[in-house]
């Protein structure tokens, strides 16, 4: 789904979550998951600000800086109720599992208080500050 070097960005670096509400920007760190077929996985605790704002806009933006890099990700977040169960089931799995510090913050990857998003995108944006190509900054999925 993505190139190399964007699904490399993603598994690595931190990203910062940006949510809009009453039409204030609002804007928190987060680390993603990337499945073996390159979906976006996102967690939060339940209850929190930002699952309450996001169950009223779901619409997010995915940004991170790696180097020169800057990686932008547009679309929208899928919660657990939209996702078939196996999946949901499969992938809580793997995040618990794979994503670094949720083992201290989540008992097992069935916590009722883990709260599990699929990132749906819908535009990529990336710029390097080593290409001067301005027509290969932007692309639609």
């Amino acid at each position: 789904m993505f190139s190399p070097q964007i699904t490399a960005i993603l598994k690595k670096q931190l990203f910062f979550l940006g949510t809009t509400c009453e039409g204030t920007p609002r804007v928190r760190p987060m680390r993603p998951f990337v499945d073996s077929e390159g979906n976006i996985w996102l967690i939060s605790y339940k209850g929190t600000e930002k699952n309450k704002e996001i169950e009223l806009n779901n619409k997010v933006e995915l940004c991170t800086v790696d180097n020169n890099d800057v990686l932008r990700l547009q679309g929208f977040l899928l919660q657990e109720k939209d996702i078939r169960l196996e999946e949901i089931k499969d992938i809580r799995q793997q995040i618990f599992d794979n994503l670094p510090n949720v083992k201290d913050i989540f008992k097992d990857a069935s916590d009722a208080n883990m709260v599990v998003y699929k990132l749906s995108v819908s535009n990529v944006i990336f710029r390097s500050l080593d290409n001067a190509d301005i027509s290969k900054l932007h692309f639609k999925l």
